[in-house]
């Protein structure tokens, strides 16, 4: 079973897919959060590279 995580931002700015992803990273290097299964969907091959740089750096950071 896939488990998904969809963050509504209730702001008025236009988060992206990276925002979230630099939100987790921040999450878990300064309180812990334990982050979720995350994989990267976009048709923008830039973001995606940004996004999987960044989810290894999560990844790194929740192995410590």
């Amino acid at each position: 079973m896939a488990v998904g995580l969809f963050l509504i931002f209730t702001n008025d700015q236009c988060d992206t897919g990276y925002d979230v992803v630099l939100w987790i990273e921040e999450e878990v290097a300064l309180h812990g959060f334990i982050p979720p299964r995350m994989g990267v969907h976009s048709a923008n091959s830039s973001a995606r590279q940004k996004m999987e740089a960044g989810i290894h750096v999560i990844d790194r950071l929740f192995k410590k």
